[in-house]
């Protein structure tokens, strides 16, 4: 972050605002010889320039408008420049996302359709494990069993 004493002064913003004030128009009382449709410019011209002195003498609206064309024209040539990209990525990424949407949806049915067979593996190995301890229970009460092994450790 900067300081206070980093920011451009007063003078510096006022350069860069560009804020001039206008001179009030005069009519050229001289007549020259033109054709109507350059009458007719000078005229809207004349007229355009009373509207603009009449509006904002201090030229402030003149250097707002500046303003505003300066970051209109920013902004439109770095939408032009990086909104294809951009659109291009973001529907890469759309793509992308449907696919892994995709996956995870035939992941997601096979872990729900899982607990039904986990389930029965389970009582499948819970019973082959009291298989086993009844079968070693027996052969113990028998006197059998395994070599070296006694009933009670």
């Amino acid at each position: 972050m900067k300081s206070f004493s980093e920011l451009p002064d007063y003078k510096d913003l006022r350069c860069l605002w560009k804020q001039k004030r206008i001179e009030r128009p005069t009519p050229d009382l001289e007549l020259t010889p033109d054709s109507w449709v350059e009458r007719g410019a000078e005229v809207v011209g004349w007229w355009l320039a009373r509207l603009e002195f009449w509006l904002s003498e201090s030229g402030w609206l003149r250097a707002w408008l500046r303003l505003n064309l300066i970051v209109a024209i920013v902004l439109t040539s770095a939408g032009l420049l990086l909104l294809p990209p951009v659109a291009r990525v973001l529907e890469q990424i759309a793509r992308s996302s449907h696919w892994l949407g995709e996956i995870f949806g035939e992941l997601a049915t096979v872990i729900t359709s899982l607990p039904p067979v986990a389930v029965t593996l389970g009582v499948l190995y819970l019973g082959f494990v009291l298989y086993r301890r009844l079968r070693r229970k027996r052969l113990l009460h028998r006197g059998g069993g395994y070599p070296g092994e006694d009933y009670y450790p």
